[in-house]
């Protein structure tokens, strides 16, 4: 969302308001549970047909769309267990085996993104210097009620709203602590001996880098190394176990293949 902000900002688009709904659903795959999203996006300003294109390809190229969508991660894993030893390995691509756990479910959902506008932030020259930032309204059925959340994200001088980028990152990890601590041999019972720890590779050009390569349609691939640490031994908890569970988690599969989006619509609201 706030990439297109920005991308309208820099061509001069008139673009007043922007809201992002999005409705979510499990999908289906060989031994694996993975999720689709159905994405309207809502402008609203006196936009032209080609500035309107412009938008909607800013949207689905946006660093966090890219990840998701276009497979633009480059993922290497490094496994620490709980002895010290240490290995590298690359996520497993080959066709799965059926797993003996359950697989991790995804509940029924629906995000709604609002664009906050007075928290654009302008220098003394009248310049943007910071898109501003975006509520997020997050909602899901669970096996008693719905449940509700409420986040930040966005840019802003302050600190305190987290980026969109680490935020979707924040999510990965959690994904993937919660897919291993199912799908481990130990089970559960040895989920504090889990941590992930995500680290991005330099270079990339910044924000403004990633709104032209967003207003262009341009892929840019970025590497991350994902630090597991998991509890016992190679014997206890072998790397093939931990490489077969992550191939099974929800979000590493959106990373690794793409093609969440099952429906992507962009209208303008004058």
């Amino acid at each position: 969302m706030v990439t297109v902000v920005g991308v309208a900002y820099r061509g001069n688009i008139a673009l007043e308001d922007i809201m992002v709904d999005f409705e979510v659903e499990a999908v289906e795959l060989p031994n694996a549970i993975g999720f689709g999203v159905r994405e309207l996006v809502t402008l609203k300003g006196r936009i032209s047909e080609p500035e309107r294109v412009r938008l909607e390809r800013a949207s689905r190229y946006c660093p966090v769309g890219q990840a998701l969508t276009k497979g633009s991660m480059e993922i290497e894993d490094e496994i620490r267990w709980s002895n010290g030893e240490v290995a590298s390995a690359s996520p497993l691509t080959e066709s799965l085996p059926p797993s003996d756990w359950a697989l991790p479910a995804i509940p029924t959902g629906s995000v709604h993104g609002r664009y906050l506008l007075d928290t654009k932030e302008y220098d003394d020259e009248g310049k943007m210097e910071h898109e501003g930032e975006a509520k997020i309204s997050i909602q899901c059925q669970n096996l008693t009620r719905t449940s509700r959340w409420t986040i930040l994200g966005g840019h802003s001088s302050e600190g305190w709203v987290t980026p969109p980028f680490p935020l979707g990152h924040a999510g990965w990890a959690a994904s993937t602590v919660s897919t291993l601590s199912r799908l481990l041999p130990q089970g559960t019972e040895d989920a504090d001996g889990l941590s992930v720890e995500l680290y991005m590779a330099a270079g990339g050009g910044g924000r403004g880098q990633s709104q032209s390569n967003a207003a262009e349609g341009v892929v840019a691939r970025r590497g991350v190394t994902r630090r597991i640490m998991v509890p016992g031994t190679p014997s206890t908890t072998p790397i093939e176990a931990v490489q077969a569970a992550l191939q099974r988690d929800p979000i590493t599969l959106a990373y690794l293949n793409g093609g969440v989006l099952l429906h992507d619509e962009v209208v303008v609201e004058s």
